[in-house]
């Protein structure tokens, strides 16, 4: 299987296009440097630019994800990370996964909000999804706002085992499905 490219996805605000590596590493990994970008997450303060770069080319290679560098549309400045899973059908249904990681100047500034319009437009439109999913650890309450803003609803919450914590915790599980998101965003 051959890894998909993402499609260039823009509004007033953002770009969402795909990675050049060459460009993207570099700024990717002083974000990548704040300690509060990985607290949730199963990585660490990445220790070089190999390191970014081998993450970068990761997502770009990797043929079960679309993945795109987000950019500020006004400052050109790169604002985060954006993937989903390729869609699946199941259940006759069919349905998509998503991950984002935006750099901690662009929290609370509406850019995650903006970059998940452009990228749920792409997937119910063009890609016919009809559901995606999404998790967080219960303590993030960052993401689990975001989502739950977004549109997602909560259908569950397993304890599951947290390696960077050490403990068993709970994490959360969320639908947006292609009704709610068409209620919430098209007029």
């Amino acid at each position: 299987m051959v890894a998909i490219p993402g499609k260039t996805l823009r509004d007033v605000t953002l770009i969402l296009r795909p990675f050049d590596v060459d460009r993207d590493a570099p700024e990717w990994f002083i974000a990548m440097q704040e300690p509060d970008m990985h607290r949730w997450t199963g990585n660490q303060v990445p220790d070089s630019l190999a390191n970014v770069r081998e993450l970068l080319l990761g997502y770009i290679a990797h043929p079960d994800i679309i993945a795109w560098c987000i950019r500020d549309g006004r400052s050109d400045q790169m604002v985060g990370t954006y993937w989903i899973a390729i869609p699946v059908t199941c259940e006759e249904k069919c349905m998509s996964s998503d991950a984002q990681r935006i750099a901690k100047p662009f929290w609370r500034t509406g850019c995650t909000m903006a970059a998940r319009r452009l990228v749920y437009r792409y997937a119910f439109e063009e890609l016919a999804v009809d559901e995606m999913h999404a998790g967080a650890w219960e303590q993030n309450v960052n993401s689990v706002q975001s989502m739950e803003r977004a549109g997602f609803e909560l259908v569950e919450v397993k304890i599951r085992y947290n390696p960077k914590y050490k403990e068993a915790m709970n994490e959360r599980h969320y639908v947006l499905t292609r009704q709610n998101w068409l209620k919430l965003y098209r007029i």
